[in-house]
């Protein structure tokens, strides 16, 4: 085989695979190309809870700051693992009781 078909035949596997990994994860294909500004609601012991609006690929933890901050004493019970992760529009982040 002619190294130049062998390297077409590659790059042809590397794109296929690529397309059919973006088919079958929704959700990473949402993050890859979506910069459209998403909007969130947080619920709990904030400063300011309610609806905003952030950049595409923010996280918990841009929601908090933006809603005020937490409460003095506030427990959130959620793992600091799930506040770095990338929001979605229309995800509510609850914190726990107010």
């Amino acid at each position: 085989m002619n190294p130049i078909w062998l390297r077409r035949m590659v790059f042809l596997i590397v794109i296929l695979s690529g397309l059919v990994i973006l088919k079958e994860n929704p959700d990473l294909r949402k993050r890859i190309y979506s910069e459209a500004p998403i909007r969130v609601k947080i619920e709990g012991p904030v400063v300011n809870p309610g609806i905003y609006t952030l950049d595409a690929g923010s996280n918990g933890n841009d929601l908090i700051g933006i809603a005020g901050g937490t409460l003095p004493g506030a427990q959130i019970n959620l793992e600091d693992s799930i506040l770095e992760q990338p929001l979605e529009d229309g995800q509510i982040l609850k914190l726990g009781k107010r």
